[in-house]
């Protein structure tokens, strides 16, 4: 099997990542406003929320890919929890779910359909 192209994998992560940050800030906008704190919020978690699906759709340039997922859901979760002003509490379902979200990664992003 010819190796991989070492920009592969982050080209995948781009454009999920891209799209997910576009779509969190126009519908995470309707709810919490379009303030430049709303928006620079949003946009990062819809990003690194996309970055999940990464692996899913490039297996071969992500050598361990439920790491991968796990930290990124982790992040994203931690920034929705600050951009919400969760307590501590809040942190820390949002550690948990997010390990959960990126744990189950490969489950449930099967079912997110991307236009090839």
């Amino acid at each position: 099997m010819p190796r991989m192209k070492p920009t592969a994998g982050w080209k995948v992560v781009l454009f999920a990542s891209g799209a997910l940050a576009i779509l969190f800030v126009i519908f995470g906008g309707f709810t919490s406003g379009y303030s430049l704190r709303a928006v620079i919020a949003l946009a990062l978690a819809g990003g690194l929320l996309g970055a999940i699906i990464a692996p899913e759709l490039e297996p071969a340039a992500f050598p361990q890919p439920r790491i991968w997922q796990m930290v990124f859901s982790i992040l994203g979760c931690l920034l929705i929890a600050f951009h919400v002003d969760a307590g501590p509490v809040g942190f820390a379902i949002a550690v948990v779910a997010g390990g959960l979200l990126g744990y189950f990664a490969r489950y449930w992003t099967k079912y997110i359909d991307v236009p090839s």
